[in-house]
């Protein structure tokens, strides 16, 4: 029985349960090897995201943050905006890999793994949450990530906006929250930590396929090297990319370690891009 790779990324990103979406996605890594990648499906769109089944949608301003540490609910806010971070970047590796076609195997490989290991930060912080009495989907979330999937068909534009984009915002706060977790005295503060830091070691390498699919997508379209940066200022400021207020500054060290070159970073000091001015 032939197995088609198009048609299981779109049962994945289309489940219905977290815990769905997670097998199969991790059934699509283990089988990636015996998958048939034959194009013929067609390219359907995303309606609704999966936790739109399960967590009530609120705009970002409502969904509680977990501002200070000091009890379990506060410790659970947190935790939840972390798990649904970490969720809706699964569907961003799937659908990266499910909307664009006719590329190298690779291409396909790295996002499969991308995905995979995103199902394991969403699993290891759902079982933080559970360990307090919480479930994924007992708080509000937004669907800020949801709606950046959606919004560019150009393979260039979508590895720029997305992994280079939304996704490097999470190596600048990373070590934000690692502080913040740091000086709490809750007793899951040392397997939270540990979760951050392997976090940001893989987003490190997630962010790097951006950049290697980046460079990729610039060599087909004969852009020259000295005009990339500048190419990926462009798109960010053609779908009006911003950071948000959590963004203190740039974790200048894993940017360059993902691969961001010194002349990405000084022009992504642009104050238009900037809620909070990075230094």
């Amino acid at each position: 029985m032939i197995i088609e790779f198009f048609s299981l990324l779109y049962q994945a990103l289309s489940a219905k349960t977290s815990q769905e979406k997670c097998q199969l996605t991790q059934e699509i890594f283990k089988n990636f090897s015996k998958l048939d990648f034959s194009h013929q499906s067609d390219i359907k769109p995303l309606i609704n995201p999966t936790f739109a089944n399960f967590c009530q949608i609120v705009p970002p301003n409502r969904v509680p943050q977990g501002k200070t540490l000091k009890n379990d609910l506060s410790f659970a806010h947190l935790l939840h905006c972390i798990a649904h971070i970490e969720f809706s970047a699964i569907d961003l590796a799937l659908d990266c890999a499910y909307r664009f076609r006719n590329l190298p195997h690779h291409y396909y490989k790295d996002w499969i793994e991308v995905a995979k290991e995103e199902v394991h930060h969403f699993l290891l912080t759902q079982k933080h949450l559970k360990s307090l009495g919480f479930s994924y989907g007992d708080f509000g979330v937004h669907n800020t990530l949801f709606k950046s999937l959606q919004k560019s068909d150009i393979l260039l534009e979508r590895i720029a906006l997305i992994p280079k984009g939304m996704e490097a915002i999470g190596l600048d706060v990373n070590p934000f929250l690692y502080a913040k977790v740091q000086k709490s005295k809750h007793p899951i503060k040392t397997e939270v930590l540990e979760t951050l830091s392997l976090i940001l070691d893989e987003e490190i390498t997630h962010v790097a396929k951006g950049n290697l699919w980046f460079d990729y997508c610039c060599k087909e379209a004969k852009i020259p090297t000295n005009q990339r940066a500048k190419t990926y200022i462009e798109i960010l400021k053609k779908h009006h990319f911003s950071f948000p207020k959590a963004n203190k500054s740039f974790n200048q060290e894993a940017r360059l370690k993902a691969g961001f070159t010194k002349e990405e970073l000084k022009l992504l000091c642009d104050e238009s891009f900037l809620s909070s001015n990075p230094k």
